[in-house]
């Protein structure tokens, strides 16, 4: 890596980390790690979400709406809910700032 290239990366995790997104997720991060139980709850609640996002086909409508009602209880959390916000407002722009970076660059991945 250049240390031009290396220079403008770190520019933008500056620039990030600085954003109201990331302070108002690290925000609610911290005050969710005051509460280990909640947080543990919480994580578990994150990774039985990815892992329905990642096998999409392996469940159906009744499945997401069982997971849902399973964890009911914690999502009527205000924390838990302004948390989870936080961070899926925090993913969209980490999303965008790749594809802008991405758009241009022809990496040519046709062959997947």
């Amino acid at each position: 890596m250049t240390d031009a290239v290396r220079a403008k990366a770190e520019e933008l995790k500056y620039a990030i980390l600085n954003s109201e997104e990331y302070k108002n997720f690290d925000g609610y991060r911290r005050k969710l790690n005051d509460n280990p139980e909640l947080k543990a709850k919480v994580n578990a609640f994150r990774a039985g979400n990815v892992q329905m996002q990642m096998q999409k086909a392996s469940y159906g409508n009744a499945d997401v709406q069982s997971f849902a009602n399973e964890h009911v209880d914690l999502l009527s959390n205000s924390l838990v809910r302004d948390f989870l916000n936080a961070e899926l407002i925090l993913c969209k722009m980490i999303r965008k700032v790749d594809s802008m970076i991405l758009s241009d660059v022809e990496l040519e991945l046709d062959f997947l």
